[in-house]
């Protein structure tokens, strides 16, 4: 499988506390992803990271306080990709013009497939992940509001993105920013369903898809 997290240093300090709840959190993943919040047991999580039920219970309550911790550490990785997915399309656009390049001179639907590429790896990952955050949240009111902010948070990048780019462009969004960022949240976790449950290459439909969601969203300034 592929690795979400880079793995942490082998040192004498990885057993303080802070490191002990790091390593639990990032070897809950594998965990949460194959069994779910349901299926996941405090016996598994502590196996998976190689402590005992104690270290677990010295840091944590619950494993849905585990499942918390870790959706947070996800979506951090999920925004450095997509800003590093953001950057290395910049740099090619850089590479291809020889001027500097700002967000404006690269193609919406290349910036935007750049960070879907980006995410892909951990498609499945990611999207098990997820899609078991929300089916928890909508039951379980406790843990509703932390994972809204999670959500909130990779919303809220995607549209500074958008903003950022459309005030260099002088375009004008149909919806406001955050709802635009949201659509094509949404727009991302179908291709990234569509690509697991098909096993093909949707690159091209990638392009095509999120090109016409921001066409459909967004009217250019020469209108």
């Amino acid at each position: 499988m592929t690795e979400l997290f880079d793995p942490l240093p082998d040192s004498a300090d990885t057993r303080r506390k802070q490191n002990t709840r790091t390593k639990l959190v990032r070897a809950s993943l594998d965990v949460f992803v194959e069994k779910g919040i349901d299926g996941a047991t405090v016996d598994d999580l502590v196996r998976a990271a190689g402590f005992t039920r104690g270290a677990f219970y010295s840091n944590f309550s619950t494993k849905e306080e585990v499942f918390a911790a870790l959706f947070a550490s996800v979506t951090e990785e999920m925004i450095e990709i997509a800003d590093t997915s953001v950057a290395t399309a910049m740099e090619a656009a850089h590479d291809q013009g020889g001027e500097l390049t700002t967000l404006s001179a690269v193609d919406d639907a290349n910036l935007m497939v750049a960070v879907f590429e980006g995410i892909r790896p951990f498609g499945r990952q990611w999207y098990l992940l997820y899609s078991d955050a929300i089916a928890r949240s909508l039951r379980d009111e406790a843990m509703r509001a932390e994972l809204a902010v999670q959500r909130e948070r990779l919303r809220d990048e995607i549209g500074k993105l958008l903003s950022a780019r459309m005030a260099e462009k002088g375009d004008h969004p149909l919806l406001p920013p955050e709802d635009l960022a949201q659509l094509l949240v949404g727009v991302f976790v179908d291709l990234m369903v569509r690509e697991q449950m098909d096993g093909r290459d949707i690159t091209e439909l990638a392009a095509t898809t999120i090109l016409g969601t921001l066409r459909a969203f967004v009217e250019p300034r020469e209108s």
